[in-house]
């Protein structure tokens, strides 16, 4: 029986080296690959492979962005033994650099954007990792493909455990996200910046408490969403730090 997550990770300093996570990016093969969303739409990922077989954590970027926010994290967590899945979203756009190719296709075939053609981009995409490794899938988004991945985590059962970083209700009154969660059992780690604290905690506030992680930054303000881990983050070390001991849990 997979055991619980019991302890909210608040740290006032850092005394740990990060060396499992900020190493080399040695031995990891990246390629681009794609595949189909259940109305046609070809999805365009990035594939950061580390050993075949690996199990996936699949990378969800915020609205308006694409797989480019994940170019230096993937690697990262690469270091944790996984292998990582960057997904350009069709409620994404070209922030980091990147070309969302798969919002390029979405345009030209007219395709719908909304809520359950996301959730279905997202069901696509495990359906990949899990074809890859076999294994069980980890989510990670951000923003309000954070809040998303919550709740797919909550109802697929490919999906072993979730990171979201400033999730929120962005869905109302579609989905109420928090009330999706309710009685939730498993690993969920959740985090933003300081002044978002209050609201995320009440967001996950309905799963089971042995299973939830919040992490409440220490040594600053940090920043929205996935740039919490990002090197234009001051006070990024904090947050890899917290992430890196969830991640042992899962072990």
């Amino acid at each position: 029986m997979q055991k619980p997550l019991r302890n909210r990770i608040v740290f006032t300093g850092l005394s740990i080296v990060l060396a499992i996570v900020l190493t080399a990016f040695n031995g990891i093969r990246k390629k681009t690959v794609t595949f189909t969303s259940p109305d046609g739409l070809q999805v365009t990922a990035d594939e950061y492979i580390i050993t075949k077989g690996n199990p996936y954590i699949l990378l969800f970027h915020e609205q308006g962005s694409s797989r480019g926010e994940y170019l230096d994290i993937a690697r990262r967590l690469c270091k944790m033994d996984y292998n990582c899945l960057a997904v350009d979203m069709r409620n994404g756009g070209n922030d980091h650099f990147v070309s969302n190719e798969t919002v390029k296709r979405c345009r030209e075939n007219r395709c719908y954007t909304g809520i359950n053609e996301v959730e279905r981009d997202m069901l696509s995409a495990i359906g990949y990792a899990h074809e890859q490794s076999g294994m069980p899938v980890i989510l990670f988004g951000s923003g309000a493909n954070g809040s998303l991945s919550l709740k797919v985590a909550r109802e697929n059962e490919q999906v072993r455990a979730v990171v979201a970083f400033s999730p929120g209700e962005y869905f109302l009154p579609d989905i109420n996200v928090q009330d999706t969660l309710a009685g939730m059992k498993k690993p969920t780690f959740v985090s933003s910046s300081l002044s978002e604290i209050p609201y995320v905690t009440r967001l996950v506030s309905a799963i089971d408490e042995d299973y939830v992680t919040i992490f409440e930054p220490k040594l600053g303000e940090g920043t929205r969403g996935s740039g919490s881990l990002s090197i234009n983050n001051p006070n990024q070390s904090e947050y890899w730090l917290a992430l890196l001991l969830f991640f042992k849990e899962l072990v």
